[in-house]
């Protein structure tokens, strides 16, 4: 009996410590658990997280095991979490950045992110030049956007680029020199956002001339747009075309999964939307999943504000029948054909928008010759297939303005009354 009770103690043991390191990386010791402060003495790649799912963040002295620190929560259903550093203790040099030379630039390393089956590791370094961002990717992932701050605080950064799923490399040629900027690589995975680990470089100083010519060039070219500002909150499967008919419908960020009762995502027309928007009614705060259905329907006039389509289907929205449409702070990925599509008359504006990977930017229904007026402002639009307006109506206007073009093709295309446009830069 007492080698029976001994044995059962050993494999209890054996089981705890199992369990206990899937709490953190292999290589990694827990100094922290969530909820508790922890503390290193030099720049440090501290992971976060529970049951084999971390984020990464190099940090440097006191700080908060917590999601608040990290920018994500790698595993929500796990409320202990734990922080861990590596167990040989490397980490990232915290005086690599000041002893480098300002004229070349430097790095302090960088970390990787998990989350949704997938690992984004994120490193960064400084030149002349600007400041290279380069990731390497373990899964399938979505939805690739870069982030800019000048502290390793996530809460406050700056969106700086949204780059395709394949992409793995990016210059930051907009960073001023001397001053350490810290980066994030934050991606998709079935509609869920994830953050890679943090990286820092400092840009090395450049010549005089040099600076003057990025000045003017900069000064002369367009900010682009900035997307949406959602970061998945939950999720919620739609089986059913959701109807606002008025007033605002906020969707508190959570990402909305269209099922197979709407369509599966493909070219066909039969699918449905995830949304109807009616009547002048707002839809605001929306991430619509990986599969994409018919997108949104505007019946009447309507506004769109903070909607993400990760993975846009037939369309991304329609504009079914006539009325006013207000589309802002919007982004969309990934599409084989349309990003917007007009069936009837319409005043349609957009603005402060990323497209990356459709057919065109924006098709009026074909052989139609209704009027419409379309303003797209402050956009980032790349990878268009064709271009960013077709039209066949000679009673149809269209107008670009303060907006950045990357592989999008031609402006305009077909039969117009009017089709310009203003303040047009590369990136």
């Amino acid at each position: 009996m007492f080698n029976k009770i001994l044995v059962a103690v050993g494999l209890l043991a054996a089981s705890l410590s199992v369990h206990a390191a899937t709490n953190r990386p292999s290589g990694y010791t827990t100094i922290c658990k969530v909820g508790e402060t922890c503390s290193v003495s030099q720049s440090t790649n501290v992971a976060f997280g529970a049951s084999g799912q971390f984020v990464y963040k190099v940090l440097n002295g006191s700080f908060s095991c917590s999601v608040s620190t990290f920018g994500s929560d790698p595993i929500p259903s796990k409320s202990v979490k734990e922080c861990s550093i590596p167990s040989n203790g490397s980490s990232s040099s915290g005086s690599s950045s000041s002893s480098s030379s300002s004229s070349s630039g430097s790095s302090s390393g960088g970390g990787c992110g998990s989350g949704g089956g997938s690992t984004v590791c994120l490193s960064a370094s400084g030149s002349s030049n600007g400041i290279n961002l380069s990731w390497s990717v373990s899964g399938s992932i979505s939805s690739v956007q870069l982030y800019r701050d000048t502290d390793s605080n996530p809460s406050g950064r700056t969106r700086i680029a949204s780059v395709s799923s394949s992409t793995t490399s990016f210059s930051d040629t907009g960073a001023a020199s001397g001053t350490t900027y810290y980066y994030w690589v934050k991606y998709y995975v079935n509609g869920t956002a994830y953050n890679s680990g943090v990286a820092s470089a400092v840009r090395g100083s450049s010549s005089s001339s040099s600076s003057s010519s990025s000045s003017t060039s900069s000064t002369s070219s367009s900010s682009g747009g900035k997307g949406s500002s959602c970061s998945s909150t939950g999720s919620q499967s739609v089986s059913s075309t959701i109807k606002v008919t008025s007033g605002t419908y906020d969707g508190g960020c959570k990402t909305f999964n269209p099922t197979s009762a709407l369509g599966d995502g493909s070219q066909s027309e039969s699918q449905k939307p995830a949304f109807r928007v009616e009547n002048g009614a707002t839809l605001k705060n929306v991430i619509i999943g990986n599969n994409g259905v018919d997108g949104i329907h505007v019946y009447n006039g309507g506004t769109l504000n903070n909607i993400l389509w990760t993975n846009v289907g037939e369309d991304a929205m329609t504009v079914k029948s006539e009325g006013n449409v207000t589309v802002t702070n919007v982004e969309g990925y990934d599409g084989e054909d349309k990003f917007i599509q007009v069936n009837a008359v319409t005043n349609l504006k957009v603005s402060n928008c990323i497209v990356n990977k459709m057919g065109k930017f924006l098709r009026q229904n074909g052989g139609k010759t209704f009027a419409m007026s379309v303003s797209v402002d402050n956009c980032d639009i790349s990878n268009m297939g064709e271009g960013i307006f077709r039209s066949d109506s000679p009673n149809a206007t269209a107008v670009i303005t303060n907006s950045r073009l990357r592989n999008a093709g031609d402006i305009c295309i077909g039969s117009w009354k009017s089709c310009k446009s203003s303040n047009i830069s590369s990136f």
